[in-house]
């Protein structure tokens, strides 16, 4: 197992941008089995590849001792061996929790921009994370409100 080192880089406003890597594409937060009442049985080969992928991210992050505590973005990178169907958007459930659990976002729910890519790479697979501040555009967002009202409108006949 090789684990490459974190990489920091710092932009013109002094933003922070860290780059945590994945050895192996983690297990789906659907790869939990329902049992009495609201008690989810983890399987211990899902189990075991989650701890490892929060023991690989907190050796990461003990170079690095940021934790995030305000809005952030995630871009994510998947290096697939196959085109086999994977539901990207249960892997980053999981994927998220381990942030946490890795102490390197105080909550996954700070997470306000991601963006998810996968790459199919014969014979390598892995993740590549990439986690910076947000920043709130406002006239983007103007933009989209507007656009939002206008569909509104149409919509309920205003």
């Amino acid at each position: 197992m090789v684990i490459t080192l974190l990489i920091i880089k710092k932009t013109k406003k002094q933003e922070v941008k860290l780059r945590y890597f994945l050895s192996f594409i983690l297990p789906s937060k659907a790869n939990r089995v329902k049992i009495k009442a609201k008690r989810y049985l983890i399987p211990k080969d899902v189990s075991l590849k989650i701890n490892k992928a929060i023991w690989e991210l907190q050796l990461q992050q003990e170079k690095n001792k940021k934790t995030f505590d305000v809005p952030v973005e995630v871009n994510i990178k998947f290096i697939l061996p196959n085109k086999r169907r994977r539901d990207l958007d249960n892997i980053m459930k999981t994927l998220g929790d381990c942030l946490v659990y890795a102490n390197i976002i105080k909550d996954d729910n700070l997470i306000y921009k991601q963006r998810l890519e996968k790459f199919i790479v014969p014979k390598e697979e892995g993740i590549i994370i990439d986690i910076k501040e947000y920043k709130k555009d406002i006239k983007k967002i103007n933009t989209f409100i507007k656009s939002l009202n206008k569909y509104k409108a149409s919509f309920y006949g205003a």
